[in-house]
C-alpha cells in the first residue's frame, strides 16, 4: 500500500470552494464519495486490481489531502493457475494504474488550488468619481462668488437663496411663490411641488401654472 499527503497552505477559509473545484477536475471515473465523520472522503478503483481512498480535511489553516492506494490481493485460484509471467504482467499494469491515479489526484489538487487563488484576487475595483464643483458669478459685479456665499465679497450684493436647496440664486431660471413671494430655482420648485404639492415656505398648495 502507498500513502501520500498533499497540503494546500493558508486556504482553510476556502475549503468548500476547493472541494467544488477539486471534484470538477478529478478524472477517476470510479470515484465514489463516502461518509466519514469530519472529512470529505472518497473510495475509488483505479483499474485492474488497484484501488484506493482519498480524504480532504482541515488541519489548522491548511487544506490536507491524504491519498492511499493499494493493489488488491490476487485470488488464490488465480495464483495457482497463472504462471509467473502473467502474474508479472498483472503487477506491472496495477503499478501503472496506481501511479496514474496519484498523478490525477495531484493534478486535480493543484488545479483547484490555482482556481481558488485566482478567484480570491477577482475583486471589483471602485473608480472614484470626481464631481465638478459648480460656481456662479455675482449678478451685481460679475465676479466669481465663493461656494455657499450669502453676499458678494467684492461689491456687497446680497444674494437671494433658493427656498428648496438653500443655495444662492444666480443666473439660473428663477420662479416665485404667488403667496409668500419666496424664490427658488425653477427646476427645484417644480420637482418639489410635484412630490409635495405645496410651497416649502408658506405651505400653500401650488400648481405648476400658478408659478411665475
Amino acid at each position: 500500500m502507498a500513502e501520500f499527503e498533499i497540503v494546500v497552505p493558508n486556504s482553510a477559509d476556502r475549503y468548500d470552494e476547493f472541494l467544488e473545484f477539486f471534484e470538477r477536475q478529478i478524472k477517476i471515473s470510479s470515484l465514489k464519495r463516502v461518509a466519514r465523520l469530519g472529512r470529505a472522503s472518497w473510495d475509488f478503483s483505479g483499474g485492474f486490481l488497484s484501488k484506493g481512498s482519498l480524504q480532504v480535511y482541515l488541519r489548522g489553516n491548511n487544506i490536507c489531502c491524504r491519498v492511499s492506494t493499494e493493489i488488491e490481493a490476487f485470488p488464490i485460484v488465480i495464483v495457482i493457475i497463472l504462471n509467473l509471467l502473467i502474474g508479472l504482467i498483472f503487477l506491472v499494469i496495477a503499478l501503472s494504474n496506481q501511479k496514474k491515479m496519484e498523478r490525477e489526484i495531484r493534478t486535480a489538487v493543484e488545479s483547484a488550488r490555482t482556481q481558488i487563488l485566482i478567484s480570491a484576487t477577482k475583486k471589483p475595483v471602485k473608480i472614484p468619481v470626481v464631481e465638478e464643483e459648480k460656481t456662479m458669478d455675482c449678478p451685481g459685479c460679475g465676479e466669481t462668488l465663493p461656494k455657499d456665499a450669502n453676499f458678494c465679497p467684492h461689491c456687497g450684493f446680497q444674494l437671494e437663496k433658493c427656498m428648496v436647496c438653500n443655495l444662492p440664486l444666480g443666473g439660473d431660471k428663477i420662479i416665485r411663490c404667488p403667496y409668500c413671494s419666496g424664490l427658488a430655482h425653477r427646476d427645484h420648485l417644480l420637482e418639489y411641488i410635484k412630490v409635495k404639492g405645496k410651497c416649502p415656505i408658506c405651505g400653500k398648495k401650488l400648481k405648476k401654472d400658478e408659478l411665475v
